[in-house]
């Protein structure tokens, strides 16, 4: 038979085991991440020879924060803008976290030919898609709505007659005729968790070209 400290010794060892099995499930169901994706500065024009400074953005309640930054080109040569990412403790004192040039380019323009250029849709007709690189797979480009902060980047995947397959559907609805550019840069660049504000400095050193820019952030702010 067994002593009454054998019995409480496996009884114990059992409890320990259960305990250990059930602390990680639990830990597990615990982690659902909250996350959100905010507009910081909408598509704007940066004229030539022009420095904009774009919103600050608070990021002091998020554990993780990715900044997304996309610069479109136009049709005149440009030699590159200066893209700043400056970071503070306090929306003040503003110091640089990095910094980087865009692409020195003359990038190609057309028009859209798309009576229906419908938010979701998944193709879009162009005057000219064999102008530049609008039909190159893969290739990123610019649709300037009249409105500007409505215009979007899209890109390719294939091109058919001047009817271009898009990679993802419209976000927005586009006037027939709008003006195109075959040339976006874009940029994703990680926030330390010690940072309470961010924000872009766009320097358009070009003396003649024009270019447009946006930025966005996504944010986690729960765990």
């Amino acid at each position: 038979m067994e002593s009454r400290k054998s019995v409480w010794s496996k009884a114990w060892i059992l409890s320990l085991v259960i305990l250990l099995a059930v602390i990680p499930v639990a830990v597990y169901a615990a982690l659902t991440k909250s996350t959100t994706i905010d507009v910081i500065d909408a598509w704007q024009k940066v004229g030539p020879a022009t420095l904009v400074v774009g919103n600050a953005d608070s990021v002091a309640s998020s554990y993780d924060a990715v900044l997304y930054v996309e610069i479109a080109l136009d049709s005149n040569a440009q030699s590159g803008v200066d893209v700043m990412i400056e970071v503070s403790y306090a929306d003040d004192e503003w110091v640089e976290l990095i910094s980087f040039k865009g692409t020195a380019e003359t990038a190609a323009a057309t028009t859209l030919n798309d009576a229906a250029a419908t938010a979701g849709d998944t193709t879009i007709t162009l005057t000219d898609a064999t102008t530049g690189d609008f039909d190159v797979p893969g290739r990123k480009w610019f649709i300037q709505d009249g409105t500007v902060a409505n215009s979007e980047a899209v890109r390719t995947v294939v091109n058919a007659t001047h009817t271009v397959t898009l990679c993802q559907d419209l976000i927005r609805s586009h006037a027939d005729s709008l003006i195109v550019t075959d040339r976006v840069d874009d940029w994703v660049i990680s926030i330390p968790m010690s940072v309470a504000y961010v924000r872009t400095l766009i320097n358009n050193t070009d003396a003649d070209a024009q270019i447009h820019f946006t930025t966005r952030i996504s944010k986690t702010t729960g765990l």
